[in-house]
């Protein structure tokens, strides 16, 4: 199954955070209560139905390196997160995924060029509230979008060559309707970026949007419901446990780590070959990077003690 995920999963996909601690008894009784670095499970969040479906990440990450599921990103989906902090990948539930990409519907800098800093915003309300210049953004982008009409469109592709498009953004083009019918169905401009990475998934044949926000997800079902909509190819914008659900997974995979239990460093890099708490390890989460191992194991499986043989030993 082909998954594209929103920045939404990845921004929820850390499932824990930095934290002073007491060292352990490992330090014996004195030193022990001196407070070192570590790490602690994340709060839970109030809604316990948004937390349930940040508990299935584990789930999916496991799905996506074991090849089940193979998750996509691209350059609009990259800009966003270039505007988010997401932080050290501890206890990261994408760690080691493969996220591979795919091409944008029409690639905004086609037609708008400018520093990045300005080209990588929303130009939502919150943009323009503080007065920035969202001339580049992508809601300026997608409204200009919005506005094409039959005409322009064919005029635009008949110029393909001269603004360089390639023949999937040209199909994109003759495609446009689509997205000028799922923006007006979002209701709002501020929904438009969503709904350019829904067409986007369409156009490269991607079975499901996967999304935690539930604003896009219950837009998502009302299009679907809606007959004046016309779809390239039936895209599903979806939450982790609708996705678990549809391949047949009634338990999310078990967090391996305790509401209240803090870890020092040192047992958490110290185990980190052999046991657990290789979920731990700083791996990087980019497109193309290639899974390497298994690392959502939960039992520890200590290696076999070396033999010596006294009489070929030498003394150090």
């Amino acid at each position: 199954m082909r998954v594209m995920l929103d920045n939404s999963i990845p921004g929820h996909s850390q499932l824990c955070d930095w934290a002073m601690g007491p060292q352990g008894p490992l330090f014996g009784p004195v030193y022990g209560r001196y407070e070192v670095l570590g790490i602690r499970r994340k709060a839970p969040d109030p809604n316990p139905a948004f937390q349930a479906e940040i508990d299935c990440l584990l789930t999916v990450g496991r799905l996506i390196r074991e090849g089940r599921v193979e998750a996509f990103t691209y350059s609009e989906l990259d800009c966003e997160r270039d505007n988010q902090f997401i932080g050290s990948p501890m206890l990261d539930a994408l760690a080691e995924c493969r996220i591979q990409r795919c091409p944008s519907a029409v690639e905004r800098s086609r037609f708008l060029v400018g520093r990045y800093t300005a080209f990588a915003r929303k130009g939502g309300k919150r943009d323009r509230k503080k007065g920035l210049d969202c001339g580049l953004s992508q809601i300026a982008f997608m409204e200009m979008l919005c506005d094409l009409t039959g005409e322009a469109v064919s005029q635009i592709v008949s110029w393909r060559e001269s603004l360089g498009l390639t023949e999937f953004e040209a199909e994109s083009f003759e495609n446009l309707s689509c997205f000028q019918q799922i923006c007006r169905f979002s209701g709002s401009i501020e929904n438009y970026p969503d709904m350019f990475h829904l067409w986007t998934a369409q156009r490269n044949k991607i079975d499901v949007f996967l999304t935690l926000d539930n604003r896009m997800a219950n837009i998502g079902k009302a299009i679907a419901k809606s007959r004046s909509v016309s779809f390239e190819y039936p895209t599903q914008l979806l939450r982790p446990s609708d996705l678990l659900r549809i391949l047949g997974i009634t338990r999310p995979d078990p967090m391996p780590v305790p509401q209240n239990r803090f870890y020092t460093l040192t047992e958490l890099w110290g185990d980190c070959p052999r046991a657990r708490f290789a979920l731990f390890r700083l791996s990087p989460r980019l497109p193309g990077t290639e899974s390497t191992a298994a690392i959502l194991s939960v039992t520890v499986t200590p290696p076999p003690p070396k033999s010596v043989n006294p009489r070929t030993s030498s003394p150090k």
